[in-house]
């Protein structure tokens, strides 16, 4: 993954629900808008050197045939070079992306408490376009500022937005790209304990907002490193990054990975990186259930629903339970939610029902990703506010 590139933001506040320009700062102390900056000043690389030194050279599944996992990317503003042509960055093709037969991507959305991405409302909506399910991802830097509130303005601003073809929030947290300037470590002058306490306050912040526990990015090495070898996010997705192997090393805490990022020097047709763009494939044992995100619907609707996930789209054969539904409807054997909903409410009072239903799909090798998605249901008068009044009653 990428840190930081140059940006030619200005600081400020925005409106609410407006993206930062690239390197912006929104309210911002004067330290940390020297330190992004600084940072902003920072030339533009695939990764931290530490990693690029540890990692370095390609890998990459055995099976490169019609057998071969789903094929992903991830990129950030380095995929979006200057040019002539360009002279405000070369725009990605994701039909030609798509075309290639590529099906996911993890587009980088933010970084510490102080830089997003201004590409990555453009990439992860024309990716979305072109048919690939997205994960933006934010680049943690843990001696900025705590967890829940990198968590907070990752989700804020990194374009994260739960619905059809989105994958969970993505934490990228590896090797400090900045000791040569902020004068820590490869793990940003934590502790193990520091470490693992700043995870576990990004990881339960990003759930409490999205529904989902976000996808950790990172490396065995750092990983039983900086954390200590803490096993406490099993439950997390894991995108491993392993480069010349045909199997990746595993972070403690993980048995199997759901994302492999298996090499950084690849070439994807529409992306004008050559030899430059990071490289994935999807596990064949994982299930990557995606957010349908709220849903809403009145008594008596018909529904016809369908779920769908990565896994499925590899062909895997998958068992799915609900809990939590609204009345009336079931989860069918092929991931359909179906039935007609009832009337949520028998005691003839106005105003909606908010249920939180989950859903979980499993593969034959068990294999298994859950999703909690909110599902509003009107009253008997279509009322979808608490304030709504019935004509006639």
């Amino acid at each position: 993954m990428l840190p930081t590139s140059a940006g030619q933001g200005q600081p400020g506040p925005l409106p609410p629900g407006t993206l930062p320009p690239d390197g912006a700062v929104p309210g911002a102390s004067p330290a940390v808008h020297a330190l992004a900056a600084a940072r902003r000043a920072t030339t533009a690389l695939p990764h931290s050197p530490q990693l690029l030194a540890q990692l370095a050279g390609p890998g990459g599944p055995t099976t490169q045939t019609g057998a071969a996992p789903l094929a992903g990317l991830d990129v950030a503003s380095h995929q979006h070079p200057v040019t002539t042509q360009y002279p405000n960055g070369t725009p990605i093709n994701w039909g030609q992306v798509a075309a290639a037969h590529y099906r996911f991507a993890a587009i980088k959305g933010t970084e510490g408490d102080y830089y997003v991405n201004r590409w990555a409302a453009t990439d992860l909506a024309e990716a979305k376009a072109a048919g690939l399910d997205v994960s933006p991802y934010h680049f943690a830097i843990p001696n900025v500022s705590s967890g829940p509130e990198q968590a907070e303005y990752a989700v804020e601003y990194s374009g994260y937005a739960p619905g059809a073809q989105t994958l969970p929030l993505m934490l990228d947290i590896e090797y400090d790209p900045y000791v040569a300037s902020d004068g820590t470590n490869e793990c940003y002058g934590l502790s193990p304990a520091q470490m693992t306490a700043w995870i576990a306050g990004f990881v339960t912040t990003a759930r409490s907002l999205t529904g989902q526990y976000p996808i950790i990015y990172t490396t065995a090495n750092w990983w039983d490193t900086c954390t200590g070898g803490s096993i406490a996010f099993g439950a997390d997705p894991l995108w491993v990054a392993a480069y010349q192997t045909s199997s990746p090393p595993l972070p403690a805490g993980w048995m199997s990975y759901t994302y492999w990022q298996y090499t950084s020097v690849g070439t994807v047709p529409g992306v004008a990186t050559p030899d430059g763009t990071d490289l994935d494939s999807f596990s064949p044992s994982a299930v990557a259930l995606i957010d349908p995100g709220p849903l809403a619907g009145r008594p008596l609707a018909r529904v016809s629903f369908p779920l769908s996930s990565l896994g499925g789209l590899a062909g895997e054969t998958l068992t799915w339970t609900a809990s939590g539904l609204p009345p009336g409807l079931r989860i069918t054997a092929l991931g359909v939610l179906t039935g007609v909903i009832m009337n949520p409410s028998s005691d003839g009072k106005l105003g909606p029902v908010t249920y939180r239903p989950t859903v979980t799909a499993e593969n034959t090798v068990g294999g298994s990703s859950s999703v909690t998605f909110g599902w509003q249901v009107a009253d008997t008068c279509g009322n979808y506010l608490s304030s709504g009044v019935c004509p006639g009653r």
